[in-house]
């Protein structure tokens, strides 16, 4: 007897930088999938692919078209309207400046299709709340795009911390570097793009666009925020667009996270994460533009400083979400948050693995940091929710 085939016709709205990290995961999943959701043992065979692509601009979508064909291209003004009324679309990606996120989600929402969201969700905690009731009534998937909550070694980091707990100690501080180029420069840096400059397309500047991953990897490992206390510079004078954050994060548990975040000129893009307990530490270098992308360490008491197996965390997180028989196709999360997304339709799993809920409470630390930089005092975060 012939199998029952699902197919999810996934449609791309926004052809930008990270449009192709995406669509190039997305298509691998596509090749992948009678492994992924095993054919052999199901009734049902899964067939996602992406179907159609969308952006303003008719020269970048055909050039994406190029290398990745798909079923059908929408260019121009209305490109994410028209992508949107097409019947054949199950999902979309809203791959946009974040100005157009609210839009295009609600849009999508209310038609009843699934949608995964970059991250920032939205300008504000209002908008967000409107999504999540715009999913709650119409039954659907909604994702956002937190990387680091898909990104193995914060899942394995915190089992082996939680493991070692009586070896380790105590969690203590948290020392954050997050150092990138500016990602407004054009074609002269890797994003070839200018709108995270414009306050009215970005919203603000590297702690809500970039530093919002990091905030959140922590709070996947170590729980909710209680206050904050931030200083925030512009040097490079975009209205609204910080470029320089100091900031102090109190965790519920007692742990104090120090945050410096700079977007400048330098031809460097680089994460550190160095987690402080009683009798030791953890080392994560992630360097985006070194041939090693990612570099963990550990040192306890006066024993050798080793590194640890990024294969060995990856098997753990295939794992922990269910696809023990799998593997990563690329370097990098997107491949794996983009499987927890059509799983997430699969299942019909309308809150998805990476919540809006998550979104929201990342943003909530964000705007509490903007806060405290305007009042001159630490900002508390009353009823906070780690979702």
């Amino acid at each position: 007897m012939d199998k029952e085939v699902k197919r999810i016709n996934i449609g791309i709205i926004g052809c930008g930088h990270i449009s192709q990290s995406h669509i190039f995961s997305l298509t691998l999943i596509q090749a992948n999938s009678r492994k992924i959701w095993k054919w052999k043992e199901s009734d049902v065979k899964i067939k996602p692919r992406v179907y159609a692509l969308a952006d303003t601009n008719h020269k970048t979508v055909m050039q994406i078209a190029e290398k990745f064909p798909v079923k059908k291209v929408y260019s121009g003004e209305n490109a994410g309207d028209q992508l949107l009324e097409d019947p054949e679309v199950n999902a979309v990606f809203v791959l946009t400046p974040t100005s157009f996120h609210k839009e295009f989600v609600l849009k999508a929402l209310n038609k009843g299709l699934h949608v995964f969201v970059e991250k920032p969700l939205a300008f504000s905690l209002e908008d967000i709340d409107e999504m999540i009731q715009a999913r709650n009534k119409n039954n659907v998937v909604l994702q956002v795009g937190l990387i680091m909550r898909s990104a193995s070694p914060i899942h394995y980091l915190k089992h082996l911390a939680e493991q070692n707990a009586e070896k380790w100690g105590k969690p203590m501080n948290i020392l954050m570097r997050d150092s990138q180029e500016k990602p407004y420069k054009g074609a002269e840096e890797v994003h070839n793009s200018s709108w995270r400059k414009d306050q009215s397309f970005a919203h603000a500047g590297i702690l809500f666009e970039h530093s919002i991953h990091d905030i959140d990897a922590m709070v996947c490992m170590f729980g909710n925020v209680s206050e904050v206390y931030a200083k925030i510079n512009n040097y490079a004078g975009h209205p609204g667009i910080e470029d320089s954050v100091s900031a102090i994060l109190n965790f519920e548990n007692g742990i104090n996270l120090s945050l410096t975040a700079v977007w400048n000129d330098l031809k460097y893009d680089c994460r550190l994460y160095e987690i402080y307990f009683e009798r030791a530490r953890l080392k994560i270098t992630v360097d985006g533009r070194s041939e090693k992308l990612l570099d963990i360490r550990l040192l306890y008491l006066d024993e050798p400083e080793i590194e640890l197996d990024i294969g060995e965390m990856d098997r753990y997180f295939f794992e922990k979400i269910g696809f023990p028989h799998i593997k990563s196709e690329v370097t990098g999360p997107q491949y794996n948050e983009d499987v927890r997304f059509i799983n997430a339709i699969v299942n019909h799993n309308i809150k998805s693995e990476i919540t809006a809920e998550t979104g929201r409470y990342a943003q909530e630390i964000i705007e509490a940091c903007y806060q405290s930089n305007r009042e001159g005092i630490p900002i508390k975060i009353h009823n906070s929710k780690n979702n």
